[in-house]
């Protein structure tokens, strides 16, 4: 691959309000409403509209706001962009000149996210970029709920899914026992779990994490000697327990899937099969390699990702 490219990637995730009681609209509608509502802010009132996702942790940000929402009605499509402020002060050296200067001076830091809604079923689609430092897909369906339920009255939740080769309810009724585990973090991504998932699973991660600061950390679990002939019949309830809670969790949004670098597990099924899932693997994707050392507009980056988009969509 030439040096000078990157490689970017887009997953595809379903998006479904939940309406409060008297009100008959569907997710499409509601996206539509809240769509509408971005646009009014940013185009009439000129000031778009910020969420503060960490509002009731002291001494914790994480401001959000969309930037960007553009209908393109006959494609039944919005092509989305949505920034994360990351709240540092960093220096910048103008040109020509050998000086730094904070960048404070000219306005604040963001990332940008790019994502596109194809609002032509119900629920929507919609096509994200997953960007590391920027918002994520847990992002944005928070700013939507939020807008839904607060400002517009009109869905008290929402629930997002991802697109797997393997569906996680599927795995779920079919899993009798798990014979080994492998989880792999990045210890920053660990803020982006729950209070509960993170002190029922993960505290012990953050523990070693901040005494050491590993740029990764994996944790292997085997219940079954590897290589072995002999097998337990045993099941490993705690196992069993413990890997059914975090998919059900991750299924019902409650656990953000780009926390994880790894997540996969051998299980035998009901029949006796050994069977391997790969939660990452299995994501219904987009790779793009990109140069972006030039200014890439979104309707380039739709461009980008079109075809590709058709093809999901025809195939769903």
């Amino acid at each position: 691959m030439d040096e000078n490219l990157t490689e970017i990637r887009y997953h595809f995730y379903s998006l479904k309000f939940t309406p409060l009681n008297g009100v008959n609209k569907t997710s499409k509608d509601i996206v539509f409403e809240i769509v509408t509502f971005i646009s009014n802010k940013l185009f009439q009132e000129k000031q778009g509209y910020l969420i503060d996702k960490h509002h009731a942790q002291r001494n914790k940000r994480r401001e959000i706001f969309m930037d960007r929402a553009v209908i393109l009605p006959r494609e039944r499509r919005i092509r989305c962009s949505m920034a994360l402020l990351r709240n540092k002060n960093p220096l910048i050296k103008p040109h020509e000149e050998f000086k730094l200067v904070p960048i404070s001076d000219m306005g604040s830091v963001a990332e940008q996210t790019n994502f596109f809604i194809d609002y032509s079923r119900d629920p929507v689609i919609i096509c994200c970029e997953y960007h590391h430092e920027g918002p994520r897909i847990s992002d944005i369906e928070y700013y939507f709920r939020n807008i839904a339920h607060r400002e517009l009255r009109l869905s008290k939740a929402t629930k997002i899914d991802s697109f797997l080769d393997s569906p996680i309810e599927e795995v779920l009724a079919k899993m009798k026992n798990v014979l080994n585990f492998t989880i792999k973090v990045d210890p920053k991504d660990l803020n982006r779990l729950s209070t509960d998932v993170h002190n029922q699973y993960f505290t012990g991660m953050r523990n070693l994490s901040n005494m050491m600061e590993p740029r990764f950390l994996r944790i292997e679990a085997y219940f079954q000697s590897p290589g072995s002939k002999f097998k337990t019949k045993a099941v490993n309830t705690k196992a069993n327990n413990v890997v059914k809670d975090l998919l059900t969790k991750i299924k019902g949004s409650k656990i953000d899937i780009d926390t994880f670098k790894d997540f996969r597990f051998v299980y035998e099924d009901k029949e006796g099969i050994e069977e391997v899932f790969n939660l990452l693997s299995g994501k219904k994707e987009i790779v793009l390699n990109v140069d972006l050392s030039q200014r890439i507009s979104s309707t380039r980056w739709y461009e980008f990702i079109k075809n590709d988009f058709d093809d999901f969509m025809q195939n769903l």
